[in-house]
């Protein structure tokens, strides 16, 4: 081995050795510290427990809230059927348009006299025109000229007579000359003073009548072609056509059937010793068996005082807001459900706000919130009323009659338990959360 060889390797193992020195000698360093865990924040408040009616299941039917057949008031051929069954219409859409070739050509003739008729009585209102005036004075002034022209022969004509060098029947015609002359000249005065008052104000007013008597002429025809579409008058849908494009429609034949199910009505039918205990107003729990996962909640809108002959049963009419995805109602005209009435017996039940139910798909639950379970490292729990560390745990529940916004539920929930009200949508089995607890 060469003596440079020798050297670079003692460098080497010197430096290794300082390395491991400084190692042994220097203190160790803690581990950088963690930040503190996160906690999400959640709103919730205890059950309730109350004795309370007990759930009487009863099925019901799903009726629109409103139906009704749309037609034309007025004759005339189809031109376009816009809406097809099973449509989706919002109100004021177009379902169906008439032809309107005629009545185009109406509106347009009645404008026509419209415009003449306002034209006259500008006229009226403006007076007489200057030029008129003057010509009229000018008519006036002419008459009187020969007026006097007249009187002057007719009194030339009388000396005349008196010294016999005219006959009296010149002395005639200069007379009726004279008095013509007179009565044209009358006729200019008045003809004048005519044109300087102006119309008279039984004339203005009649041309006004006139004008008025045309415009709602022309508001009937606009009127009338506004009605060759018909238009939706609610959102709803196209449940029968009963027409095609090109058919002629009489006044009253029907085009389309329009239901709306934005809201929609249960009619069920009640016995007599259970709709004793049905008040309108009430809450209503309602069960989808296609939409088991579904909180559906209505209002007992109303009951009708009047037996089924037949089995002894009073319709009860509960109204329930609906849910359109993509433009498909979830609940369907016709399609039964069932209702949990409070018409059971008296039983000790456990209620929450509805806003606690968790919806999964399939089944409903709740969290119900742990505070002793609390992690070390989400903190030290706060005072009574304030926000403290808790876990939270998901346990499914059956949900029974409404009261309100609140619930009747069936499920491993103690009486003194709390439940998360606000947040938990996105909460997970065993989460640890900042929990403020309230009233509900």
């Amino acid at each position: 081995m060469s003596t440079s060889s020798r050297v670079i390797r003692a460098m080497r193992c010197g430096t290794l050795f300082g390395i491991l020195l400084i190692a042994a000698v220097a203190p160790a360093q803690p581990p950088a510290k963690s930040d503190q865990e996160i906690l999400q924040p959640v709103m919730a408040c205890r059950v309730r427990r109350g004795e309370s009616k007990s759930a009487y299941q009863l099925l019901g039917t799903v009726t629109p809230s409103r139906t009704t057949t749309i037609g034309y008031s007025l004759p005339g051929r189809l031109k376009t059927l816009h809406a097809k069954r099973g449509d989706r219409l919002a109100a004021g859409d177009t379902v169906a348009d008439l032809q309107t070739d005629v009545i185009q050509i109406e509106i347009a003739a009645a404008r026509a006299e419209l415009r003449l008729v306002e034209h006259q009585l500008a006229e009226l209102q403006a007076g007489s025109r200057d030029e008129d005036i003057a010509e009229a004075e000018a008519r006036m002034e002419a008459a009187g000229a020969i007026a006097r022209r007249s009187a002057s022969q007719l009194s030339r004509m009388s000396k005349l007579v008196q010294s016999k060098a005219a006959s009296v029947e010149e002395l005639d015609v200069a007379t009726a000359e004279a008095d013509s002359s007179r009565q044209l000249l009358q006729a200019a005065t008045i003809a004048h003073a005519r044109l300087v008052s102006g119309p008279r104000v039984e004339q203005v007013a009649q041309a006004q009548a006139r004008v008025d008597l045309q415009r709602e002429q022309v508001r009937l025809l606009e009127d009338r072609l506004k009605k060759h579409a018909l238009i939706a008058p609610f959102d709803g849908y196209v449940t029968a056509e009963y027409t095609e494009a090109g058919a002629w429609i009489t006044a009253g034949d029907p085009v389309v059937d329009l239901i709306e199910l934005d809201t929609v009505r249960v009619e069920v039918a009640v016995p007599a010793a259970q709709v004793v205990f049905l008040r309108p107003g009430q809450t209503i729990h309602v069960e989808f068996d296609a939409r088991p996962g579904e909180l559906l909640l209505g209002q007992l809108e109303r009951i009708v005082p009047a037996a089924d002959t037949r089995s002894r049963t009073f319709p009860v009419l509960v109204r329930i807001k609906n849910r359109i995805d993509d433009g498909i109602p979830m609940l369907m005209s016709g399609m039964v459900v069932r209702m949990d009435l409070p018409i059971g017996p008296e039983a000790e039940q456990t209620f929450v706000p509805t806003d606690a139910i968790v919806l999964d798909g399939v089944r409903q639950s709740v969290f119900v919130v742990d505070v002793g379970r609390a992690s070390s490292a989400a903190g030290q729990s706060s005072a009574a009323g304030q926000s403290q560390a808790a876990v939270v745990r998901k346990v499914p529940v059956k949900l029974g009659v409404a009261q309100g916004d609140w619930i009747a539920i069936t499920g491993e929930v103690d009486a003194d338990a709390i439940v998360v009200t606000r947040g938990n949508e996105r909460l997970a089995a065993g989460q640890s959360v900042e929990v403020t607890v309230g009233d509900g």
